[in-house]
């Protein structure tokens, strides 16, 4: 037999399942980013960017053009998965960041990196970065490099 009780609880826990918005999903043709990514203005490090979902602390994807080299990072708990599209550049990934310091929660930034391996990248290719490896864009190949770049929640 219900009670108040128990369909009090029900209810509880259905409703704010119902208030939520069903899950969609996400298309975006190749022409449209690439005309909304030419037309952003760049940031300090010669940097655009749209984010193609939603950005949490557990993940984020987001298609990147970067015409100049970034500062060194690590992300003491997310990986990054990157894949290239258009252009290239040498990345480090290992080392230790040189002059480093803390932007944000899990987030170090530094100069440049001492020692690492040095990657050319360019486009087709892939490269996963796990969680608290030093990283850095240290050259760009030729006028940008455009990515994707996919973060996920590792340590």
């Amino acid at each position: 037999m219900w009670t108040f009780r128990m369909f009090a609880v029900v209810l509880i826990a259905i409703v704010p399942s119902l208030a939520q918005a069903p899950p969609t999903v996400i298309y975006v043709p190749a022409k449209q980013m690439d005309v909304d990514l030419h037309k952003l203005p760049l940031n300090n490090i010669g940097e655009s960017e749209i984010n193609l979902i939603e950005r949490t602390p557990e993940h984020a994807a987001i298609l990147l053009r970067r015409t100049l080299p970034g500062k060194a990072e690590v992300h003491e708990h997310q990986a990054d998965a990157w894949y290239v599209i258009d252009g290239g550049c040498d990345f480090v990934t290992g080392g230790t960041v040189l002059d480093g310091a803390q932007e944000s929660a899990g987030e170090i930034r530094g100069a440049s990196i001492a020692g690492g391996d040095e990657h050319h990248i360019a486009k087709g290719d892939f490269i996963s970065v796990p969680a608290g490896v030093p990283h850095w864009v240290k050259k760009i190949e030729g006028k940008e490099i455009v990515y994707i770049v996919v973060k996920y929640a590792e340590k």
